[in-house]
């Protein structure tokens, strides 16, 4: 999709589908500002979008030796991440669901590590009467996958948007009793180099110009 007509229109068909706002967002990769945007707001009003930037790695997600190759790639990431922080060895990579899974297994199988899954709060995300999440909803570790309590834990994730996310998984995670030592994402969209000091690491990080160095 190069158009911002086909972004609502995707959209709105997912909308229409039952998705929530938050499983919007994350299909197309984009802020949940802009997911719950494209839902109320029609191309005449397309200067009140926000600012976000869209990415389709649909080329990557389709094909599965691309795919296991990136994510060996980010699995080198999380070595490199490990050795610079003085990080002890995961013994558990999360994966964030949906598009983290297949990510997150590679890595975990390259790594010799258990392979646990976070469903995040962005799933269930809609907006309240201002907009905001409603802080009933809450993430959770799918119980078919591995423990994580007393286990230091990579977290995974395709795209990083705001850092929302990781942060959630973060709190998740040390609320089951697990200690979260490093996150690494294929894309950053926000120039994240760590929350609540923990390391964030990304094999390509976008930023637009006009906003470096603020």
């Amino acid at each position: 999709m190069r158009d911002v007509a086909d972004l609502i229109k995707k959209a709105r068909e997912m909308k229409d589908k039952g998705c929530s706002t938050g499983e919007i967002a994350d299909e197309l990769n984009i802020s949940r500002e802009t997911a719950l945007w494209l839902v109320t707001h029609g191309i005449k009003e397309r200067e009140t979008m926000p600012k976000d930037i869209y990415i389709d790695w649909s080329a990557v997600g389709s094909n599965s030796n691309t795919l296991a190759f990136l994510s060996l790639a980010l699995g080198e990431l999380v070595k490199e991440t490990v050795n610079e922080n003085d990080l002890p060895p995961p013994d558990v990579i999360a994966g964030i669901a949906i598009s983290g899974i297949p990510i997150a297994t590679v890595i975990a199988e390259e790594m010799n590590a258990s392979l646990a899954v976070i469903r995040p709060k962005k799933h269930q995300w809609e907006p309240g009467e201002k907009g905001e999440k409603d802080e009933n909803d809450t993430g959770f570790l799918l119980s078919n996958f591995s423990e994580v309590r007393g286990k230091n834990v990579v977290i995974v994730d395709d795209i990083a948007t705001t850092g929302t996310t990781i942060k959630e998984a973060i709190d998740l995670l040390e609320g089951l009793g697990a200690t979260p030592i490093a996150a690494v994402v294929l894309i950053d969209k926000k120039g994240i180099k760590n929350i609540r000091d923990v390391p964030v690491k990304a094999l390509i990080s976008i930023g637009i110009v006009e906003q470096l160095g603020k």
